[in-house]
């Protein structure tokens, strides 16, 4: 993902930037100049106040009107801020996984755009009125898997205790496959 940013901002600024490693083992691209401020802030000024969670952001336009720019952004967006999330359930003495497929946004505003977007391609998303836009419908999983994803050797990272290191599309694989088989999961639940 590192290297398809750098490629991006090499075509749009004629610079890369740079890369940096930080503690935790995440990677960050750094790029400097007032032309690419100036492009990005055109493109989506929100981006800029990305800390300022009551902020109206606007997504491009576009993305309503371009199913594959659609897929393509929520690939991308899933893939840097959410994930696969796995939860066991316990009613009486019937025990059960909860699983979804996740975007984290804290923004309302952002929040409620994916949603949309979401339902432009014809998912029932949910919003959890914290931070988390999500799919837990069966039908919407096995959707997502087949025609989004995330992108190539995305891994999970250590946030999550049971799933951190695993390949993100090889987890969902496997979310999926246990729809057949629940007991694929049980494993990732030992104690």
């Amino acid at each position: 993902m590192v290297d398809h940013f750098r490629r991006a901002a090499t075509e749009a600024f004629n610079y890369g930037g740079y890369v940096v490693r930080r503690s935790n083992g995440a990677y960050v691209v750094k790029i400097k100049g007032r032309d690419y401020v100036r492009c990005v802030e055109a493109v989506m000024p929100d981006i800029l106040y990305k800390n300022d969670i009551s902020r109206a952001v606007t997504l491009p336009s576009e993305l309503f009107r371009d199913q594959d720019l659609a897929k393509w952004f929520l690939k991308v967006y899933a893939s840097c801020d959410g994930g696969v999330s796995i939860m066991r359930g316990k009613r009486g003495n019937t025990v059960f996984y909860v699983r979804r497929v996740f975007i984290t946004a804290k923004n309302v505003h952002l929040r409620s755009q994916v949603r949309e977007l979401f339902k432009t391609l014809q998912y029932s998303p949910q919003d959890d009125k914290d931070k988390h836009v999500y799919l837990s419908r069966k039908e919407d999983i096995t959707k997502y898997a087949r025609e989004i994803r995330f992108l190539e050797n995305v891994k999970v990272t250590g946030n999550s205790k049971r799933f951190r290191g695993l390949d993100k599309n090889h987890l969902l694989d496997l979310v999926v496959k246990s729809y057949g088989n629940p007991h694929l999961l049980d494993p990732f639940f030992q104690t």
